[in-house]
């Protein structure tokens, strides 16, 4: 939570952008500063006739949330829509949720809750159909079987079409999916057989009947000459369709409001330590709106509907300009090579996005680094505050906090938080507050999931940087010692051998031959050789100064380069690697030996590299020739033991 004295509500709620929601968000950020709260949007996206991955992944949202630190919880269980959401939203709830939870729009939790009372808002309508039209033959266009509202108004229908006396009609009811997904089958049931054609259908929303209403006309049928059509909800839309739509509407304002005003004196009195009875269930009764749908109004001039439909002409026109904005931005971001790009691009691309005032990217991380999964850690990757560039202040965090103290203000604030994943992975989450009087739409969702893209194409990056980088190693090293081998030397060398050439540096160039590899071979087998190999390379490892390296560039022979080296410098590489050796030899029954060579070169442009191994090399059997004795004692030590 932010770091303020005041109090914060968190509130769950999916797809930010419909007209429900809406509300909620407009009520929620009025009160919220009126009663000094500060707020997190938890914010989700799905929708239930997806069924894709992303849309399952979102349910990490309920294990992210830290609802132990929230004063209060408003929860909008029924725009969870997607198939097991709802239970996982309760079951996080249930478990963890020590504050007051007050539901809005659902009456069939344990919680506190206030909704539409759905037992009798129907029944105006069906009421007006059936007395003051005097229809006989309506049909119901259900939602999807177990969604809890449209359950209520098909209750509702029925119940009427009972009390007055009609039989129902061979197509009463069909199950649709509360969207314009399915119509076409809708229509089919309703008036592909004459004989049963309705007088009427009333749909358990308004997004159903505008999608009838379009499918009827697509078959030249009209509205309401050859069907009286009908919604429930009072969506925007419904005031600005042709023909407007008569429809149920539910008051959302008295309905939240309540709902906020409830949850604020929950919050008092449980930090009064006042004992409260909760369950408390409170129906609001829905408005009846007659209007052309069902013949009984008559277009006329509505100056509210003319600023709606220029508003809405203005979202268009701008909704045009931000869908090739939000092309391009996909394409910059997802050439990110790093955090820095992505904070980067982010920031430039503010103007595409008017309505943003702060920005916040966390990402997950552990011991290792960036996780990819919800950890108790948390970094702060790119700041934007007050529209302008906070930086990448990369500080470190607890999860729980959700925000360092850098996000603190005097007033209080209003955050959406979004979790950013992408297959299995999830990386972190982004922070928004908007504007004033602003909320997220369809681009900040979309915006959001290309963030998310770019950061998958991060890992995938580091995973193929870091397997090319261990095949690259691989390449270049001795599997046996760990040193590299011949084309790890050039590796090391070639890339600058010119230069140092130019520069005129000193540099050491040390071949070593290990003694008697084939006898210890024979009498100890290739393991013991292989260890004796070993012994020589960690010798070396302990003699090297810094900067220097070295490599096993054949069965049994090694070179070790120094830069910048002079004598003194290889005689103590020399002593150092004897003295190794010696220790070892000492408290070993594998004593081991070398031959070691050195040559001291001052570079100069036109001399070869090979020429200085070359060099080296000579120096190298020279020391083994005056050797001579010493190795003959050392091979006879393995042949008696062989013997023995």
């Amino acid at each position: 939570m932010t770091p303020s004295k005041r109090k914060t509500l968190g509130v769950f709620m999916n797809k930010g952008d419909q007209n429900f929601q809406d509300t909620v968000q407009n009520i929620v950020r009025r009160r919220a500063r009126e009663l000094n709260y500060d707020v997190y949007f938890f914010l989700t996206v799905g929708h239930r006739e997806s069924s894709n991955f992303y849309d399952e992944q979102e349910k990490g949202m309920f294990d992210f949330a830290p609802v132990e630190q929230l004063d209060g919880i408003l929860v909008t269980p029924d725009t969870y829509d997607m198939h097991g959401f709802r239970h996982s939203l309760f079951d996080m709830l249930d478990k963890r949720a020590t504050c007051p939870v007050v539901c809005v729009r659902d009456r069939q939790s344990q919680y506190d809750s206030f909704y539409t009372d759905e037992s009798v808002s129907l029944r105006p309508l069906m009421k007006h159909l059936l007395e003051d039209h005097g229809l006989r033959k309506v049909c119901f266009l259900a939602g999807y079987r177990e969604h809890p509202d449209s359950n209520d108004r098909l209750a509702c229908y029925l119940d009427e079409m009972e009390k007055h006396g009609i039989p129902l009609p061979p197509n009463a009811v069909h199950y649709g999916t509360m969207w314009s997904r399915g119509i076409e089958e809708a229509y089919r049931h309703f008036f592909d057989d004459r004989e049963t054609w309705p007088e009427a259908v009333v749909c358990a929303n308004d997004y159903m009947a505008h999608a009838l209403i379009d499918q009827l006309h697509t078959h030249g049928w009209r509205v309401p000459e050859d069907v009286i059509i009908t919604g429930f909800d009072y969506i925007e839309a419904s005031r600005r369709s042709i023909p407007t739509l008569t429809t149920v509407g539910q008051d959302y304002v008295t309905m939240v409001t309540l709902a906020m005003d409830h949850l604020h004196q929950r919050v008092v009195e449980r930090e009064q330590g006042a004992a409260a009875a909760h369950g408390i269930h409170h129906g609001i009764p829905g408005a009846l709106s007659i209007r052309e749908s069902c013949g009984c109004a008559v277009r006329k001039e509505d100056p509210l509907l003319n600023l709606t439909v220029q508003k809405l002409e203005h979202a268009n026109r701008q909704m045009g300009v931000r869908e090739v904005s939000q092309t391009y931005f996909a394409i910059e971001l997802n050439t990110a090579q790093n955090y820095e790009d992505i904070h980067n691009t982010i920031f430039r691309k503010l103007d595409d996005i008017p309505t943003l005032r702060d920005f916040y990217l966390c990402l997950f991380r552990d011991e290792q680094g960036y996780a990819g999964r919800i950890t108790p850690q948390v970094q702060l990757i790119s700041a934007i505050r007050d529209r302008q560039n906070a930086g990448m202040p990369m500080e470190v965090f607890s999860r729980e906090e959700l925000l360092p103290a850098l996000a603190d203000r005097d007033e209080p604030q209003v955050f959406y938080v979004h979790l950013l994943h992408q297959g299995h992975s999830i990386y972190g989450y982004t922070i928004i507050q908007f504007q004033e009087g602003e909320g997220p739409s369809q681009f900040y969702l979309h915006w959001n999931v290309i963030i998310s893209i770019a950061l998958r194409n991060l890992e995938y990056q580091g995973r193929l940087k870091a397997l090319y980088e261990e095949r690259r190693l691989s390449s270049i090293t001795d599997a046996l010692t760990g040193l590299y081998n011949r084309r790890g030397i050039n590796e090391q060398l070639d890339p600058v051998w010119d230069e140092l050439c130019s520069q005129h540096r000193s540099i050491c160039f040390i071949s070593m031959d290990m003694d008697n590899l084939k006898p210890i071979n024979d009498t100890l087998g290739h393991h013991g050789g292989d260890e004796a190999l070993c012994v020589i390379a960690d010798g070396i490892r302990a003699a090297m100064p810094e900067g220097a390296f070295a490599g096993r560039i054949g069965g049994d022979e090694y070179l070790i380069v120094i830069p910048d080296c002079d004598q003194a410098g290889a005689d103590a590489f020399s002593q150092r690697f004897h003295a190794f050796i010696a220790e070892h030899n000492r408290s070993s029954q594998l004593p081991v030996g070398a031959s070691v060579g050195a040559k001291l070169f001052r570079l100069a442009p036109g001399l070869g590299l090979d020429h200085c191994v070359n060099e080296s090399d000579l120096c190298m059997y020279h020391v083994k020739q005056s050797r001579h004795a010493e190795l003959d004692a050392h091979a006879r030590f393995f042949g008696k033991t062989r013997r023995g």
